[in-house]
């Protein structure tokens, strides 16, 4: 089994709408619905809130469903959910989330009254939602199946006087665009999303990348730029209400528009990746000249530097020869900058929401080295202990998270020779508790993919840690992390773009950890015929939910014993998005290159 990091992403799409008729009137709500689906194909066709929320409310709250909901849960995150413990601990004061004891409250949640059973869901995943683990997070394929959007997506930018402002960023009605938005619901808008990124964005423990997420911003990936994030006005929970009124300012015009909730039936289609900035074409960004594109990774000129863009969360992990081909383009790409005597690297990997474990390692080492990657362990107990027994029994198993040979021990650089040996003796408190940790152990990278893909071979290239700088918006997590935190940790330095005016936030987020599912853990349930039957029993998980969650932690290496998900490290520097910059990367890019070698 490959180990990748997943972050499931959703992007806006910007349709006109028309209504449909059901050919069957005698069709219960969900049944239309699926008629919609399966009859539309116009890219003008939608699904109205009003039918989407009678569908949901056709399936009342079950007590006794939703106990053997909660206990499944709780066993898998017992059993497997790395942070369970140090989550009831005090945070880092620079950030803003709660400590929760999650087994308690999820008992708490069967004593509250609902209606229906998506209501109860919503709680569920709300409350794994305030651990502000970009890894961990309970999805339903019942009530998290449709895309709600409104059409718009909004943005921030700081002004001279470093007052903040959200703005339109685009719209089915070009007239808003570049409007200000000065209240949402009647509300000054800057508070509803400042409240909404505190309270309904986990992707970060650090409010001003949820923030960030919150609004729209430029991403590059799947070989090309589109709108990411805009989790305010594009959301997969039913919102509470079917609309939402915004108040706007255009040139000194005050006016209000009111925006339905609508559900394009298209949603999965490649259009909703798609933008077209007026400053970016196949070949250039804003001044900046295309030289090379990797799929994966575009190398650019700017002036008299370099600008690399990264994506790792876009390889293809089942082909081998394509994943060669990509890992040797980012070789040509960065061989091309260097045979330019490009002396000076901007690195961008914002809005990077993780991927290929195997690709962040790659050029962690193509560019430096000499480095090692980040150190990782995982709970040992009685629950976790049978899958890795079990699972490193099996040799077709080498490169899952479960097999011992999977990793390489910090203490000898080598394998380790038995499984026990892997499994250690290691304690640790957390939360106030003694628990048990495998070995401190390094990612095998020729075990990941079984040992099957051969690696090109890198040249070396000329610069060092003084010659480049990073530079993401603070969503760049889990293997994108493993990226930036590793070279911030030789002294590369790093620049955070957004958030909130003069306030230091991080560059990385769901740092180096090992995310895995209860799709993954059920899977196992059926191969390992030794599992006790009361293991496979507590843990089999409803078939329309899947809970993910962070399995392994990493570790730093300059502080061996600092946790990297649970560690704020600022950006070194700070930049905000204008009007320009926010279509127009090559503004920040030229504002980046300033700070290398100071």
């Amino acid at each position: 089994m490959k180990i990748i990091y997943l972050i499931t992403f959703i992007f806006i799409l910007f349709i006109t709408s028309s209504a449909y008729s059901p050919r069957n009137e005698n069709l219960n709500a969900c049944d239309k619905l699926d008629e919609y689906v399966n009859s539309i194909y116009s890219e003008e066709q939608f699904l109205n809130y009003s039918d989407v929320k009678a569908c949901y409310e056709l399936t009342p709250y079950n007590e006794t469903k939703a106990i053997e909901i909660i206990d499944a849960v709780k066993e898998n995150l017992k059993g497997f959910y790395v942070f369970l413990d140090q989550a009831k601990e005090q945070p880092n004061s620079w950030f803003t989330f709660r400590p929760i004891d999650l087994i308690s409250e999820l008992d708490l949640i069967l004593k509250n009254n609902y209606s229906y059973e998506f209501q109860f869901i919503y709680d569920v995943a709300d409350l794994i939602g305030e651990l502000r683990d970009g890894h961990t997070w309970l999805s339903s394929s019942n009530y998290h199946k449709y895309t709600f959007y409104q059409g718009l997506s909004l943005y921030s930018v700081i002004k001279k006087d470093c007052t903040q402002q959200i703005k339109v960023f685009n719209d089915v009605d070009p007239s808003t665009i570049d409007c200000q938005v000065i209240d949402i619901d009647d509300r000054p808008a800057i508070d509803v999303i400042i409240e909404f990124a505190k309270n309904n964005t986990s992707w970060s423990r650090d409010l001003s990348v949820r923030f960030n997420s919150a609004l729209a911003s430029l991403s590059f990936g799947n070989g090309d730029f589109h709108i990411f994030g805009q989790l305010f006005t594009l959301r997969t929970q039913l919102p509470k209400n079917p609309n939402i009124s915004y108040t706007l300012n255009c040139n000194n015009k005050i006016s209000k528009i009111t925006r339905e909730w609508q559900v394009p039936i298209n949603d999965k289609s490649n259009i909703i990746r798609q933008y077209k900035s007026p400053y970016i074409s196949g070949t250039s960004v804003g001044k900046a000249t295309l030289i090379f594109d990797a799929f994966i990774a575009r190398f650019y000129i700017l002036q008299d530097f370099g600008v690399v863009l990264i994506s790792t969360e876009t390889i293809l992990n089942d082909d081998d020869n394509l994943k060669y081909r990509f890992l040797s383009d980012i070789i040509v790409g960065f061989k091309l900058l260097a045979d330019k005597g490009i002396e000076k690297i901007v690195l961008d990997l914002s809005n990077n929401g993780g991927g290929d474990v195997f690709v962040a390692h790659y050029i962690n080492k193509l560019l430096f080295p000499n480095i090692q990657n980040f150190p990782l362990d995982m709970k040992v107990n009685n629950i976790s202990m049978p899958f890795i027994e079990e699972v490193s029994k099996l040799k077709s198993q080498v490169g899952a998270l479960f097999h011992y040979k999977t990793f390489i021990s910090i203490n000898t650089d080598k394998s380790f020779n038995s499984v026990m040996k892997f499994i250690g003796n290691n304690t640790y408190t957390r939360g106030g508790i003694q628990l048990k940790f495998t070995s401190k152990a390094f990612l095998d990278e020729a075990s990941i993919y079984g040992g099957t893909l051969e690696l090109p071979t890198p040249p070396k290239l000329p610069w060092t840690e003084k010659d480049i700088i990073i530079l993401t918006n603070g969503i760049c997590i889990s293997s994108c992390s493993i990226i930036t935190q590793r070279l911030a940790e030789i002294n590369v330095p790093t620049i955070s773009v957004g958030g909130f005016p003069n306030t230091r936030f991080s560059f990385a987020s769901s740092s180096g950890g090992a995310s895995f599912s209860t799709d993954s853990i059920v899977t196992y349930l059926t191969q390992l015929k030794n599992l006790d039957n009361s293991l496979i029993s507590n843990l089999t998980f409803p078939s329309n939910l899947t809970l993910d969650f962070t399995m392994a932690e990493a570790y730093s290496i300059k502080n061996t014993n600092e946790v990297l998900d649970f560690s704020f490290r600022p950006a070194d520097y700070q930049l905000y998005y204008d009007e320009r910059s926010a279509r127009d990367p090559s503004y920040l890019w030229i504002q980046a290159a300033k700070y290398i070698g100071k």
